[in-house]
């Protein structure tokens, strides 16, 4: 029978080591097939200011993460849906019917994808993202943002990021675009909190 000093060592190596197992299998996991976002288990996230961010390309090789937990979007609401997208292809005066065969690729991964949804060559278009080849170089979002709608832009995904205390994303960026951001409300231990608009309407009480 082990005392009370061994086993308390004992219990901080196995937390210890199934710690340091978790934090391994996330980092070397590959992405989810889900592209939904899930929420993690953190007060603080980090995120991307879509204001500040010129699209360098340091959320590619700067993240802990291989391949990066930033990830481009498309916000369909923004987006102008032509047919000749500046985020999907370079050379824009390439004639519609060859834009799928013949287009040459912005995304050096072809993860920028195209879908017609109003019929013919020179209808409407739908373009998106797909998370499982985006490796977040943003070569996308910047010809999006310097000729485009700006409907494309950098996120960190929560379930892809590791949440580190030093961001080396945020380290290694410029423009000083990445931010961390409360997840939930706020208790700073001053008596100062932080609820949703409903609390002070008198129906979060």
């Amino acid at each position: 029978m082990i005392d009370r000093k061994e086993f308390f060592r004992r219990s901080g190596h196995a937390l210890g080591l199934a710690v340091l197992g978790t934090s391994a299998a996330r980092i070397l996991s590959k992405p989810s097939d889900d592209a939904e976002f899930i929420a993690q288990g953190r007060r603080f996230a980090w995120q991307i200011d879509p204001e500040k961010c010129t699209s360098c390309g340091l959320c590619k090789t700067s993240c802990v993460r291989k391949p990066s937990a930033v990830k481009a979007i498309n916000d369909p609401k923004k987006c102008s849906n032509c047919v000749v997208c500046y985020g999907h292809i370079t050379n824009s005066k390439i004639d519609s019917d060859k834009i799928d065969s013949e287009g040459e690729r912005v995304c050096p991964v072809d993860a920028v994808e195209r879908k017609n949804f109003s019929g013919g060559i020179d209808g409407l278009f739908l373009y998106s993202n797909n998370p499982k080849l985006c490796v977040g170089c943003g070569k996308c979002t910047k010809r999006c943002n310097e000729h485009g709608s700006k409907s494309m832009f950098l996120v960190i995904r929560p379930d892809l990021c590791l949440g580190c205390n030093e961001c080396t994303i945020a380290t290694a960026c410029p423009e000083g675009a990445i931010e961390r951001i409360p997840r939930e409300p706020v208790d700073d231990y001053r008596g100062d909190y932080l609820f949703d608009s409903t609390y002070y309407m008198g129906e979060g009480v």
